[in-house]
C-alpha cells in the first residue's frame, strides 16, 4: 500500500472515530434518531456541535497545545504532575498513537527525559521545566516545540524553540534552534512548518512587529541555514498578540490565536486564506461556535482536514481547567463562507 493510500485509511477511520464521539454526544443531545426517519429530516449536528475529546486525552489537569501526524499521531501538552518528568514541572510534552481498530487514541505517554526538561530553578530561577506547544512534522519524525530549558534572568530570555527527531524509534536530544529563530529579546515560541516543509513561523516579541507578540516566518535554505525572520504582516499580525499558527493540509488556510479587538473573549481563533508566500487573507474570527467568552487558542487540524481542534477552560463539560475540543470542519466551512472567503 502507498503512503498516499494509508493516509487515506488513515483519515477515514480518523473520521468515523470523531463521529462515533459525536453519536454519543447526540445520545445525551436529542436522544436516539430512529433507524427509519430519513436522513433528510435530521438536524443537522454539526451546527451545534462542540465536543470535548475526552479520557484519555483531557484529565483533571489542564492540557493543552497539540498537532498531529498524518497517521493520526498526537503530540500535546498536559500539567498533570502524576506522570510529570519531576514534582512541580509545570508542562510536559505527551505523544498518543492513535488506535485503527477502535477510532480513538491510546493513553497518552510522557514522552520523558531528555525530550522534556526538569526544573533547572538552581541554575536559574526562569528554568522552570516548562515544555509545551509541540509541533509534529505529517511524516511523524520531527518535533518543534517551546521551552525554557535555556532560559536567562540576565539578559532576559524565557523560552526558545527546540527540535527533536525520531531516530531509529527514539526521540533525540532535543536541540536548540539558534538565531535567527531563537533570540534573547524575542521570546520565542509556538513553532509550526508550513506544509512546503521548509518555511518554519512562529511567535515572537523581536522588534518590528504591530504588537506583542507576532507571527514570523523564515525558510530554510538548500545548506541548512535558516533565512532571516520576516514578519507575516497586518493581514496576520495585529496591535495585540498572534501566536500558534496552523496550516491545513491543503495549504489554503492557516489558523491562529489573537487577542486583536473583534473577538468573542480575551484570545480568540482566527483564520486567514494563504494566498501566496507570506501573502494571507484577511483575518476572520471562527464565531461563537469556536469562540467563547474565555480563552480559545492553539487550534490544531486532525488528519484528513476533517475537524479542527483546540483548547479553552470557559466550557460546562471541561474535566480540568482546559480542555481540548473539536469540532467537524464543516462548521469552519460554513463560518469562511458567511465572510465571502470559501
Amino acid at each position: 500500500m502507498s503512503r498516499q493510500q494509508t493516509s487515506a485509511v488513515v483519515s477515514i477511520v480518523l473520521v468515523v472515530g470523531l463521529l462515533g464521539l459525536v453519536a454519543a454526544a447526540m445520545l445525551t443531545l436529542g436522544g436516539p434518531r430512529p433507524m427509519s426517519e430519513p436522513v433528510s429530516a435530521v438536524p443537522d449536528w454539526s451546527a451545534q456541535a462542540v465536543l470535548n475529546m475526552g479520557a484519555p486525552i483531557n484529565t483533571a489537569w489542564d492540557e493543552g497545545e497539540l498537532s498531529f501526524a498524518d497517521d493520526g499521531t498526537m503530540v500535546l501538552t498536559s500539567a498533570r504532575q502524576d506522570l510529570a518528568v519531576a514534582p512541580g514541572d509545570p508542562k510536559d510534552l505527551y505523544i498518543a498513537t492513535f488506535n485503527a481498530s477502535t477510532g480513538t487514541w491510546n493513553t497518552p505517554v510522557n514522552m520523558g527525559l531528555p525530550v522534556n526538561a526538569a526544573p533547572a530553578t538552581d541554575v536559574d530561577p526562569l528554568r522552570k521545566g516548562d515544555d509545551r506547544e509541540p509541533w509534529i512534522t505529517p511524516d511523524g519524525n520531527t518535533i518543534y516545540f517551546k521551552s525554557d530549558r535555556l532560559a536567562t534572568s540576565s539578559p532576559m530570555n524565557i523560552n526558545d524553540i527546540f527540535v527533536t527527531r525520531k531516530v531509529n524509534g527514539q526521540w533525540t536530544t532535543p536541540e536548540l534552534m539558534p538565531a535567527p529563530i531563537s533570540t534573547d529579546a524575542g521570546n520565542e515560541h509556538c513553532p509550526m512548518l508550513l506544509r512546503d516543509g521548509r518555511t518554519l513561523c512562529f511567535a515572537s516579541q523581536r522588534e518590528g512587529g504591530f504588537g506583542s507578540f507576532d507571527i514570523w516566518c523564515s525558510e530554510q535554505q538548500a545548506d541548512g541555514r535558516w533565512s532571516e525572520a520576516v514578519n507575516a504582516g497586518p493581514q496576520i499580525n495585529s496591535a495585540g498578540s498572534e501566536f500558534h499558527f496552523m496550516e491545513d493540509p491543503a495549504g489554503r488556510w492557516v489558523y491562529y490565536s489573537s487577542s486583536r479587538p473583534g473577538g468573542k473573549g480575551g484570545v480568540d481563533i482566527w483564520a486567514s486564506r494563504h494566498l501566496g508566500r507570506n501573502t494571507w487573507g484577511p483575518a476572520v474570527n471562527l464565531g461563537p461556535l469556536v469562540n467563547t467568552v474565555g480563552a480559545d487558542m492553539c487550534p490544531a487540524v486532525g488528519p484528513g482536514g476533517k475537524t479542527l481542534t483546540w483548547f479553552g477552560g470557559a466550557r460546562k463539560d471541561s474535566l480540568g481547567a482546559s480542555d481540548i475540543y473539536f469540532t467537524s470542519q464543516r462548521n469552519i466551512d460554513r463560518v469562511l463562507s458567511a465572510n465571502g472567503t470559501p
